[in-house]
């Protein structure tokens, strides 16, 4: 009796679980890869999240690193400019190379990017890679959400910001906006 019971239980489970009426579907792109998902079982690597610009737009990457960066490190990482990979997958950088004299102050929520030169030079694009690595780089320090955080850039006599940066649509190359703020 328990063995006709549990094939009449088992075959009924199939019918019911099978006949979902469900249509398969094939892939369907929706933007760029996920980053960022680990593999189960092994350790969270250190990142720190880069800014650079792309023929898709302001385009987040990310660096091994060796534990959590601040944001004054990961600025001087973005002023470096690509990396040799990088530069071979499309990404550019709008900032100019600067030796040294580049400060910066983070506390609760807020960033200042302190440069040796106007900054009225910069262009939004450029001012977007500078805001959204900050943001980033303090949002992993937990100053606040990458969103949230407000970035001002100084230098020359001008102030660029206080902006944030949100990204959820990114625009093309040419036309990034200058960050929420």
């Amino acid at each position: 009796m328990r063995a006709r019971t549990a094939i009449v239980l088992t075959g009924l489970f199939a019918a019911v679980a099978g006949g979902c009426a469900i249509p398969p579907t094939g892939v369907i792109e929706a933007g760029q890869p996920a980053v960022g998902v680990q593999r189960p079982g092994r350790p969270k690597e250190a990142v720190v999240r880069l800014f650079f610009l792309s023929a898709a737009g302001l385009t987040s990457t990310p660096r091994q690193a060796a534990g959590v960066v601040p944001p004054d490190e990961a600025v001087d990482l973005l002023f470096a400019g690509p990396s040799s990979a990088e530069l071979a997958r499309g990404l550019t950088t709008d900032l100019p190379l600067v030796g040294s004299g580049v400060k910066v102050v983070a506390r609760s929520g807020q960033v200042v990017v302190a440069v040796p030169f106007d900054v009225a030079r910069l262009s939004p694009g450029a001012v977007a890679q500078l805001t959204c690595t900050a943001a980033n780089a303090a949002a992993e320090n937990r100053l606040g959400t990458a969103d949230d955080v407000k970035v001002s850039v100084i230098g020359g006599g001008t102030t660029r910001g206080p902006g944030t940066c949100r990204t959820p649509a990114l625009p093309t190359a040419a036309s990034v906006p200058a960050p929420a703020g």
